[in-house]
């Protein structure tokens, strides 16, 4: 009897715990998932189980690197995430959204500045159209890509949950890289969810980008995470190579992971959080400014006022386990249905009300009175955020500009300031920057978004190798135009520097200084010196461009058969002259190839009394109102920059009613003066007039 109460016991314990595993496997949480749930808002420590992309546990010998597909895909739903903004970079079909920072493959040694993207209605190139398949594309941004479906091999899907649907890699990989050369040695890139939900300080950012940097696309996510050393080098091996062959999976990395990290059940404490810390938004989202003496010194400038308050990024930038994050501009269409209102700048300010016909003010402008009045009677909207007064400002305005014109952004100058981006600049990494960097990225640069409104914007000129057939500008892929072109271009680490700025020899010196005074060192030189100098540097390095972009451009042409090759930089095309090594420029009908790229930038966002405007109407309306009057200069790589170009004219504004309008708000304040007087004068006159007349009124009466 007692052993039969025993086994009954322990089957029913049994029971409990597998009913309690299976519920906590595949029971169905508060959205429908059956994937892990804890549905409360305290954090959920992790201690569990390693799993590499063969699905086979990490053990402290083992020596695969951990796949995040088999080990966080395990509880949470890797297909779903794997379409957010984050991932779906190289996804030709997604949801755009709007125009955002396009990818930028620049090249030092090429003078090159070329940018990239699958959105459709950019004018970045498309790198398909481009010839620069998935793995190139990983390699040269995976410092700065997440991961995700179109940095997987095509062979091995980035994730394993429908058996029904394509793979990611099989259904958005094109036809002519069935077979890529090196994803069998470099392994997948897939979406590292630590990289965004690591604590800080637990997640190594450079050292995931040394690894990819290496090629060792499945070995970034276990050394950013420091629970082991790896040791190979994938870009050492020769293209081509089997990864299957013995001796060269000999060659492949190795993972020496470090025993304390384990606990006795083989667990490994994964130190995260539900919600993301600036500090990894941080890594993709950094931008400093550049002016006339390099860096500004990051010292001397305030944060975003939002930051300033204590807020994080995702608490207006949030998702759902979809991932597409909240971008926060006017008229954001969410891909989850939800509305979106209340998190953009008016909403969260004003209100839903406001925002809503705010962000439909700009097609329809059907009563301004009505959003005027519900500026000054809405109650503010989320997180505490203070209602704006803007007292006294017209409600055209909110039809005419972003609420990011006035409040976002550097602070306005006579000149676009130059704009270093971690996207385009990699910052973040260790590096001697001086400012100089490609791309030539500037900013702000008022222009006109889909919506009809002004927006603050980043702004760069292209520069890239291309071919010109049929009036059509194609781009080149950078490697290929490296290969062709090194040996006529001669230049090891800097287009810029080794050609256009070219060290003078002791000869030409004298000619510039005079026998007594070319020895003498740069910082002797004399204001008059140093212009002479500046001057035949800029000679020299002009006939050298020329003859080595000559030679570059037969090479191209040589090399790929094509009736014309072409540099492009800050909207010049340059052709090969009619004489050897001359070079010319040529007007083409591809406009749209070679024109300015923008984006708009919302942070940093300023305090109210930095806000354009704040301190009157002709902080504005004046002819040197910056919004109006600051000029961006069209820059490349090139020898040539362009003419300035003045804001009102990207904005379309016509500059007789411009001047107009400036006119009457200059003398503003001194009509409310005549005004003032003549109704004044026209009030005593009144007055008089009414004294005489009840004056002749009382003598008639006596009479």
């Amino acid at each position: 009897m007692t052993i039969n109460r025993r086994i009954s016991a322990v089957f029913f314990s049994a029971l409990l715990i597998t009913c309690g595993l299976t519920t906590a496997r595949i029971g169905y949480g508060a959205d429908g998932s059956h994937y892990a749930h804890t549905d409360g808002n305290a954090r959920y420590l992790h201690h569990i189980h390693l799993y590499d992309a063969n699905d086979k546990r990490i053990e402290p010998d083992s020596q695969t690197p951990y796949s995040s597909v088999k080990t966080c895909g395990r509880c949470h739903d890797y297909e779903s995430i794997s379409h957010g903004w984050h991932f779906n970079a190289f996804m030709p079909d997604t949801e755009d959204g709007r125009e955002g920072e396009p990818w930028i493959w620049t090249d030092p040694r090429t003078g090159t500045q070329l940018p990239l993207s699958f959105r459709s209605g950019s004018k970045s190139f498309n790198p398909e159209s481009v010839g620069i398949d998935y793995w190139a594309l990983t390699k040269q941004f995976g410092g700065r890509l997440p991961g995700g479906p179109m940095s997987s091999a095509p062979d091995q899907p980035a994730a394993d949950q429908s058996e029904t649907e394509e793979t990611e890699g099989e259904s958005a990989t094109p036809e002519d890289e069935a077979t890529p050369s090196r994803w069998g040695l470099t392994g997948s890139l897939e979406i590292d969810c630590l990289a965004c939900h690591g604590v800080s300080g637990s997640y190594d950012f450079n050292a995931r980008r040394e690894q990819i940097a290496k090629e060792n696309f499945a070995w970034a996510a276990t050394a950013a995470l420091h629970i082991g050393d790896i040791n190979g080098d994938v870009s050492r091996i020769k293209d081509g190579s089997d990864p299957n062959d013995e001796d060269i999976q000999k060659k492949l990395p190795q993972v020496t992971y470090n025993a304390s990290k384990f606990a006795p059940d083989g667990t490994v404490f994964v130190d995260l959080v539900r919600e993301p810390d600036n500090n990894s938004c941080y890594q993709c989202h950094s931008q400093r400014t550049i002016d006339e003496h390099g860096i500004e010194a990051r010292w001397t400038h305030d944060q975003d006022v939002h930051i300033r308050a204590g807020m994080k990024c995702v608490d207006c930038h949030r998702n759902g386990i979809e991932h597409h994050t909240v971008r926060g501009f006017p008229g954001e269409t969410h891909p989850s249905g939800q509305p979106m209102v209340t998190l953009s700048c008016a909403g969260c300010h004003l209100g839903a009300e406001f925002a809503a016909q705010y962000d439909s003010a700009a097609d329809h402008a059907e009563n301004t009175h009505a959003i005027e009045d519900l500026a000054t009677d809405q109650l503010p909207g989320r997180l505490g955020s203070p209602m704006p007064a803007h007292a006294g400002l017209p409600a055209l305005h909110f039809e005419k500009l972003a609420c990011t014109a006035c409040h976002s952004g550097p602070i306005p100058r006579e000149r676009a300031l130059g704009m270093m981006t971690s996207l385009a600049h990699s910052l973040g990494e260790k590096a001697h920057r001086t400012g100089a960097e490609l791309p030539q990225i500037q900013g702000p640069v008022f222009a006109k978004g889909d919506d009809g409104r002004v927006y603050p914007h980043r702004v760069f000129w292209p520069a890239y190798w291309a071919t010109l057939e049929n009036d059509k500008l194609t781009p080149l892929p950078p490697e290929k135009v490296y290969e062709i072109t090194r040996r006529s271009l001669r230049v090891r680490n800097d287009f810029v520097e080794e050609i256009l700025q070219p060290k003078l020899k002791s000869a030409d010196m004298k000619e510039v200084l005079g026998e007594d005074r070319y020895r003498a060192k740069p910082e002797e030189w004399t204001a008059e010196e140093g212009d002479k100098v500046a001057a035949a540097v800029a000679k020299a390095g002009e006939a050298e461009f020329a003859e080595k972009v000559a030679a570059a451009l037969a090479a191209i042409e040589k090399e790929t058969g094509a009736e014309q090759a072409v540099y492009v930089s800050a909207g010049f095309v340059y052709a090969s002259g009619d004489e050897k090594d001359t070079i010319k420029k040529i007007e083409v009908k591809d406009t749209e190839a070679i024109d300015m790229i923008q984006w708009p930038l919302a942070h940093n966002v300023r305090p109210a009394g930095w806000a354009l405007g704040a301190k009157g109407c002709t902080e504005c309306h004046q002819d040197q109102g910056l919004l109006f009057a600051s000029t961006v200069t069209p820059q490349g790589p090139g020898p040539d920059d362009g003419e300035p170009v003045v804001m009102a004219s990207i904005q379309g504004v016509d500059p007789d009613q411009r001047l107009s309008w400036n006119q009457l708000f200059s003398n503003r304040a001194n009509f409310k003066y005549v005004i003032a007087s003549s109704v004044a004068l026209i009030a005593i006159a009144i007055v008089l007039a009414v004294g005489v007349l009840l004056g002749r009124l009382g003598l008639k009466t006596a009479a």
